[in-house]
């Protein structure tokens, strides 16, 4: 009986395998397009599509039907074709059939696309607060764009108001007398009909939770602000005092308050001051450094005062158990309008001392400086903060629902920024600097053994300059190292089995989270995220979080790696800094758009064997604009005396037989502005196995340049059109 059901689950998994695998399918295609622009569409079985239409889809409630015009397929292959959206058609969301001998796929382009939602209580919202979309064509109409929250219980429907909105987000306010509960989020970007709202999730209601009206005072226990007295012990007691009553504000009237220690926030405790510039906390030389100067792990806030530190360790931590360890229940932390003024190397030190401290540093911290602001967990806000550490300005660790806003963060010597292992970040309208000619930039990485995973970061309307020190990198993403890479087959619609050994030195222990990714063979160009592994030897088997569209056979390739995932980079500007944007490694639907860069080396995205076999995928440079090229020793390739800069994408592959699977595909580089001493590079290195498949470059305008446009021969399935070359400068 056994052998009887056994043969027969085999026979329909096969019927299955067959019925998946009989016609062609469709993974991805770019968008935001307009009129006489290019549709990049990859899938699998593409070759087999004989006819493309297009029709643009009506504004308004009345669905009328467009003018449906035949279009020409371009460069059809079984992984991808592309075709033009036709020059006569006005802007708008158009509908697109692929027509092929057993039926048709179609698609709306420019229809919204949506990453995440955010509300001013992370993953809630408030009555009258703000709620924040973000993705693609998020915004195409803002006089027609709307949102409605329709309640889960009733289906009650209200509009909330879009206060302000673009294509890669919009941000609205909440209606006042909205009821708390549960709503569906339904979305129009203003283009089309009744028929292009689409879902945008959801998210719960509720009020905020109350403010502590308690207030303990630190001079009523003690404390003495004249700078001199050592209040270490008052502000304990006020703190004490606060936490026995169940919360409340510790206050800080005008004064220099001494501090000689830790300073540790229980759950509901926070510090006030009366105003940034009327209150300092000033710690002394410090010998013996203790983990922070002040630090918690959940509902805490620290407002409105300076912080003054010589020698120190990390300034604020908040999070965090056991050194990088998170600690159970962290978040709801916020800094807002507070100053750091804390250097090691202040005064007049001498050159062994100075040595002393930075050694000193490498020994105690891994990232080999303190942070001046670290922390983890759910819902952290740090907004109009003013910082200057001895090292890194900002560590947000495994952190979800953040907002980084409206700051100046001044990295110091061998500092950087980083976002670690982090979702749905909001990090915008901020200035990051360098305190010290050896301080980086910095980014965002899974640089960690605890994480898998980065996805949801929005960059957008920052400042990154002068800074010299290291790599120079003003914003990068970065993880090296990975879980898998070989083949796999499919063995139910949601499972693989891995036919190869995994990485004997996987980035993290859990792999929960990582990116599954179809880099050749049958099915590739698909991806998943991992939601469990079963390692029963000899067979390893993983469970993916959705089916694939097509199974995979024993020509299939995949690679499981650290998921990096809806970087949304916008409207920076970057002055004399290396590599302002780039995706080094990892990568999947990351838009860099409307970033102005002036002496950087430009914006880059590098496929990779970094540790593991690490793709970019479906990543568009949009709209960018370089003034001045010129780059003095500055990345990606640091190692060169000066440079033009460039929007370079590189797979850097070092197969040189047939057969090896791209690292970088689908890549869209269109309407962007170089000025002067600044090209658009291409690279795959090798003819046989290309390194780089599927690219369009479009309505790019390149002025004098040394080097233009330039593409390899490990360069497969590329479109240049409509872009504008000014001159070549002679080498």
């Amino acid at each position: 009986m056994m052998r009887a059901r056994a043969a027969i689950v085999a026979v329909l998994q096969c019927f299955w395998i067959a019925a998946a695998n009989a016609q062609p399918a469709m993974f991805w295609f770019n968008d935001p397009v307009g009129p006489d622009e290019t549709v990049l569409v990859t899938g699998a079985d593409l070759d087999q599509i004989t006819s493309a239409t297009v029709t643009r889809i009506a504004d308004g409630p009345a669905r009328e039907a467009g003018q449906q015009i035949s279009v020409p397929i371009l460069q059809a292959n079984p992984l991808s074709l592309k075709f033009v959206i036709p020059e006569s058609f006005r802007p708008g969301i158009y509908h697109f059939t692929l027509s092929h001998a057993q039926g048709a796929l179609s698609g709306r382009v420019n229809l919204p696309t949506i990453y995440w939602r955010q509300g001013n209580l992370g993953d809630a919202a408030s009555p009258g607060g703000w709620l924040q979309v973000f993705g693609r064509n998020i915004v195409r109409e803002a006089s027609r764009a709307q949102l409605l929250l329709i309640a889960e219980t009733d289906n009650a429907q209200s509009k909330a108001v879009l206060t302000r909105g673009d294509l890669w987000r919009g941000i609205f306010r909440v209606p006042e007398q909205i009821s708390p509960g549960r709503y569906r989020l339904r979305l129009s970007n203003g283009d089309g009909g009744d028929h292009e709202w689409v879902d945008a999730g959801s998210i719960s209601v509720r009020a905020p939770p109350p403010a502590s009206s308690q207030s303990f005072d630190v001079r009523a226990y003690g404390a003495n602000g004249d700078g001199k007295f050592d209040s270490t012990r008052a502000v304990r007691a006020a703190i004490d005092a606060a936490k026995d009553g169940g919360g409340g504000i510790v206050y800080f009237p005008r004064g220099r308050y001494l501090i000689s220690d830790t300073i540790t926030l229980p759950s509901g405790v926070s510090l006030q001051g009366e105003r940034i510039d009327l209150v300092n906390l000033v710690w002394p030389e410090l010998e013996n450094l203790p983990v922070a100067l002040i630090q918690g792990t959940s509902r805490f806030s620290i407002e409105d005062l300076t912080i003054y530190a010589s020698n120190h360790p990390h300034v604020i931590s908040g999070g965090f158990q056991f050194g990088d360890s998170q600690a159970p229940g962290a978040g709801d932390i916020a800094i807002r309008h507070v100053r750091i003024r804390a250097s090691a190397f202040r005064g007049l030190i001498e050159p062994d001392a100075a040595l002393r401290r930075m050694n000193g540093f490498r020994r105690a911290y891994t990232a080999a400086a303190p942070d001046s602001i670290r922390l983890s967990g759910d819902r952290i806000e740090v907004t109009d903060c003013d910082v200057v550490g001895s090292g890194h300005s900002l560590r947000l660790f495994k952190a979800t629902n953040a907002l980084v806003s409206g700051n100046t963060l001044n990295n110091g010597r061998y500092g950087a920024y980083s976002l670690v292992g982090s979702r749905q970040i909001i990090f915008e309208n901020n200035t990051v600097t360098a305190a010290d000619l050896q301080a980086s930039g910095g980014g965002i990485t899974t640089l960690s053994k605890s994480v898998s995973a980065s996805e949801n970061i929005f960059i957008g309307g920052n400042t990154f300059k002068a800074i010299y020190g290291l790599d120079r990198e003003a914003m990068t993403t970065d993880g090296p190292g990975g879980y898998y890479f070989g083949h796999a087959e499919t063995t139910a619609p949601d499972r693989l089995s891995l036919r190869d050994a995994p990485n004997p030195y996987p980035s993290s222990l859990d792999w929960t989270g990582a990116a599954v990714m179809v880099v050749n063979g049958r099915g590739a160009g698909q991806y998943a995220r991992l939601k469990a592994l079963e390692n029963k030897p000899p067979s390893l088997t993983i469970t993916l979080d959705r089916p694939l569209a097509v199974t995979l056979d024993r020509t299939s390739e995949i690679t499981v790696t650290q998921a990096q995932q809806n970087y949304l980079v916008i409207d920076n500007f970057f002055e004399d800094t290396g590599v302002a944007a780039q995706a080094y490694g990892t990568a999947l639907d990351h838009v860099i758009a409307a970033n102005r860069s002036n002496r950087t080396s430009g914006f880059a995205a590098f496929g990779l064997s970094y540790e593991q076999f690490q793709p970019v995928w479906r990543t568009q440079f949009l709209d960018n604009h370089i003034l001045e090229g010129n780059v003095y020793r500055a990345g990606p390739e640091r190692t060169v005396f000066s440079n033009e800069a460039s929007i370079l994408v590189r797979g850097n592959q070092t197969a040189t037989g047939a057969g090896r699977p791209p690292m970088v595909q689908a890549v869209i580089i269109r309407g962007n502005r170089l000025d002067q001493d600044a090209h658009i590079e291409i690279k795959g290195f090798a003819a046989a196995s290309p390194g780089v498949r599927d690219v369009v470059v479009e309505e790019n305008a390149t002025g004098a340049s040394r080097e233009g446009l330039t593409i390899d021969r490990g360069v497969a399935w590329w479109l240049a059109r409509k872009n504008v070359e000014e001159r070549r400068i002679q080498k």
